[in-house]
């Protein structure tokens, strides 16, 4: 047995071992009984999620002898094999969405709308995270129900910190304390830089939390809005770290090295790493040659952290749409979010699950996890999302960025170019 996948298995058994001693809410689905039928989930993931959703899957199944479930893993290219299932009428009858498609598929008339449900079992939406579920409503209805969220944190590489004798950062850190802390933990090697100090992405949670940290609304009133001076100084902050100081791989750097940015934080070659919930069950099986933790994001103006989430939505033509919702309920249930998050992987999406035994696991130390809970994004990206255009925008905004972080362009320029195509070809 592969090392991942035995640190699964052992993390699904003491998530079940907890529950247990603290009596969780028994799944709705097991109290509703007389369900029969095929359903079918569609997910993605990686191998320690497949493991755990196909047990999520055996218990439904176990607590209803009539019922199976159709379990389609799909680790690669997601959204292209969802389209064929739609285009060819097979939409798998419970599926992730993630944050910024959920618009676009619910006014395609591809999710049910689960409102009426969401009245008729309250606990499907009660006692949510503070601004989390409107990231499912669309137009008044509720296409889809966020299963957790993500929160994007600085990973810290402790050991490279006590070689050059300097202090972990504390929440209370700022950019400019990260950007110092950057420059003295960079190594070169001649013309070669043999340890980075901390390593950028041109990738959405970056720039929204960077931006957000300086009250940028990169999208306001329908428009797109980057050039602005908020949003400036929350890019020219990430401008100043890869390219003037050289303290993170540009991404041409990245390309040239065959190594992705987690990577080289998991081999020890960057110091400090910012990314999701998402990296815990890896680097809890590649960090072990070194200590490691996690910390809140930098502070700039003020504080904000961006919403990642995937919403669970259900086929708005299945033929049993009773029988999706319930694989649904059954996969918010505690039983099933218990074996979820134990593994690490997010955020339990109900406050009242953030502070319970087994449900953030630790390490690294839930704290920093759990307080960005408080400064979630409650406006500009959910404006953006809504629209259902967030993806052809991002391919906007990524084109330009990768130029600003490989220092062909300014940020000046950058924000401009982003405003004028988009406002044109997709905010019209």
């Amino acid at each position: 047995m592969r090392k991942g996948t035995m640190l699964a298995v052992m993390a699904i058994a003491t998530a079940i071992a907890v529950l247990v001693s603290c009596g969780g809410k028994e799944p709705p689905a097991k109290a509703g009984g007389g369900l029969s039928g095929t359903v079918s989930f569609m997910s993605w993931g990686d191998e320690a999620e497949r493991l755990m959703y196909d047990k999520v899957l055996k218990s439904f199944e176990a607590a209803n002898p009539g019922v199976k479930v159709n379990f389609i893993f799909t680790p690669d290219d997601y959204y292209t094999k969802l389209q064929t299932m739609i285009a060819g009428g097979t939409t798998p009858d419970v599926f992730y969405l993630a944050e910024g498609r959920i618009a676009q598929y619910a006014r395609d008339g591809v999710c049910l709308d689960l409102a009426p449900y969401a009245a008729k079992y309250p606990e499907l939406t009660d006692d949510f995270v503070d601004g989390l579920l409107r990231y499912g409503q669309v137009d008044g209805g509720l296409f889809a129900i966020p299963k957790d969220w993500q929160p994007i944190v600085m990973y810290i590489n402790e050991d490279l910190f006590a070689a050059e004798g300097i202090p972990l950062p504390t929440s209370a850190w700022t950019v400019d304390d990260y950007r110092d802390i950057a420059r003295r933990l960079t190594k070169t090697d001649g013309a070669r830089v043999s340890q980075y100090g901390t390593a950028l992405e041109n990738y959405r949670a970056d720039w929204m939390a960077f931006i957000g940290n300086y009250g940028g609304e990169w999208f306001k009133d329908g428009k797109s809005n980057w050039d602005s001076p908020a949003v400036i100084k929350g890019l020219e902050a990430m401008r100043a770290v890869i390219v003037d100081d050289k303290s993170s791989p540009s991404p041409s750097a990245v390309s040239s090295m065959g190594m992705s940015q987690t990577q080289l934080f998991e081999t020890g070659k960057v110091a400090m790493f910012p990314t999701g919930r998402w990296a815990v069950p890896t680097y809890r099986e590649t960090c072990a040659g070194f200590k490691w933790s996690a910390v809140e994001m930098p502070m700039g103006t003020t504080r904000l952290n961006p919403i990642i989430t995937a919403g669970l939505a259900c086929n708005a033509k299945a033929a049993n749409p009773e029988l999706s919702v319930a694989l649904l309920r059954h996969i918010l249930s505690d039983e099933s979010l218990g074996l979820v998050t134990a593994l690490g992987i997010g955020m339990p999406s109900y406050k009242r699950l953030l502070n319970e035994p087994g449900f953030v696991s630790e390490p690294p130390a839930k704290d920093p996890f759990v307080a960005t809970g408080a400064y979630l994004d409650p406006k500009v990206q959910y404006e953006c999302v809504a629209t259902g255009k967030y993806a052809q925008f991002q391919d906007i905004i990524s084109a330009q960025l990768d130029l600003v972080f490989n220092g062909s362009l300014g940020v000046a320029e950058a924000v401009r170019a982003i405003d004028a195509k988009a406002n044109k070809d997709v905010f019209k």
